[in-house]
């Protein structure tokens, strides 16, 4: 009986779950890439949008899409919450008051 530790077996195994996890990596790299570069697109594209109508905080539209781009998700939530939520001020409250509808 062969009690030796590193088997072929196991080599052939370890060697096949190394190759399944670095192509696990690169791909999560690049769906994360992909991800930051459609966000920085579409925070940019806003940015320019709102900048017409109004004045952007902090920062211009290409400073916004450059910190998306390296920011990802986090820094589209955080421009978002900065010109699109209640934060803003130039935000208008809209109205909380329901109609009531006839009864059947």
């Amino acid at each position: 009986m062969d009690l030796d530790i590193m088997s072929p077996n196991l080599l052939t195994f370890l060697s096949q779950w190394s190759q399944l996890a670095a192509l696990w990596a690169i791909g999560t790299a690049i769906l994360t890439i992909l991800i930051h570069i459609i966000f920085a697109i579409a925070v940019y594209r806003d940015a320019v949008r709102l900048d017409q109508t109004r004045t952007l905080i902090i920062a211009g539209p290409m400073i916004w899409g450059i910190a998306t781009l390296f920011g990802g998700v986090v820094t589209a939530a955080i421009y978002w919450a900065m010109h699109h939520s209640r934060l803003n001020p130039d935000i208008p409250i809209a109205p909380t008051e329901t109609t009531e509808t006839e009864e059947a």
